[in-house]
């Protein structure tokens, strides 16, 4: 039985530089998909954050003792530590602007905490990611 090693045929035209070209045509396009991603992530983290600095703002506000100071000061830390800025945030008793500081035992309190896309995105320039961020929360007064 005779073996033999198979070689690579080589091609009987060169292709020099043919992957630098094929690199410089393709890698627009995945920098492209891969940045869309990691700002669709962004958003998604953004949007989680700005949940979570609702309901905490809400918490504050259901206890007795809590002022609209108190629960606008909790939502700006929790922002601010995660370096969200420009958020705007709205109370509510009994769906009625007021200070939580007047609610009475069984009153809903509402936040409201709405923070601009362009203020989140990886890329504001872009404007890939477009309107607000908002987010709602409802608790009853202890």
């Amino acid at each position: 039985m005779k073996t033999s090693i198979l070689r690579p045929q080589r091609r009987s035209t060169p292709r020099r530089g043919a992957s630098t070209v094929e690199m410089a045509l393709v890698a627009p396009l995945l920098f492209l998909v891969v940045f869309g991603i990691f700002e669709i992530a962004i958003g998604y983290m953004a949007h989680h954050l700005i949940q979570d600095a609702a309901r905490q703002g809400c918490r504050v506000g259901i206890c007795s003792g809590g002022s609209n100071a108190t629960v606008r000061s909790r939502i700006d830390m929790l922002l601010q530590a995660e370096h969200i800025t420009g958020s705007t945030t709205k109370i509510l008793v009994n769906n009625v602007e007021s200070d939580v500081s007047v609610a009475k035992h069984g009153d809903q309190i509402t936040v409201q905490v709405s923070v601009p896309a362009a203020k989140v995105s990886l890329f504001p320039v872009s404007g890939s990611l477009k309107g607000q961020f908002t987010a709602l929360c409802t608790m009853r007064h202890d």
